[in-house]
């Protein structure tokens, strides 16, 4: 088994090694603070508040095209219809269509998709955070 660790040793001969590694630390400080930062952002009230909405929105539209989806293909929906590629020609523009508007159902709420997808992954944790909508 091959050993991938290194050992750093602080000697005052190697000041270029230290300094090195106070600055590689301290990028690592900012970068992780900054993901940090947008996780807590993910969170703000104002944004929860507003992704619910979207979140809402989308649903109801998801709603009325699986409808439209289980009257074309007679009753039966396979699970993630829409990453099949055996699909009817009505069936996939319906697929097309719930994806533009989704996306236009984000965008008109003043929410980029970004946004959006990082609050979703967010609330698909488990346990499901509070403040996520149930």
């Amino acid at each position: 088994m091959m050993n991938f660790s290194i050992a750093l040793r602080f000697s005052p001969n190697r000041p270029r090694v230290q300094s090195l590694l106070v600055s590689s630390l301290s990028v690592l400080g900012l970068v992780s603070g900054v993901l940090v930062s947008e996780v807590v952002r993910a969170q703000a009230p104002g944004d929860m508040m507003q992704y619910t909405r979207v979140a809402r929105q989308i649903e109801q539209q998801r709603m009325q095209d699986y409808a439209e989806v289980k009257q074309i293909l007679g009753g039966s929906v396979p699970e993630n219809v829409c990453q099949r590629r055996d699909n009817p020609q009505r069936v996939q523009e319906i697929c097309n269509r719930f994806e533009n508007t989704s996306r236009d159902i984000i965008t008109r709420n003043g929410m980029s998709v970004p946004k959006f997808n990082e609050i979703t992954r967010y609330c698909q944790q488990n346990p499901k955070p509070k403040e996520c909508p149930r």
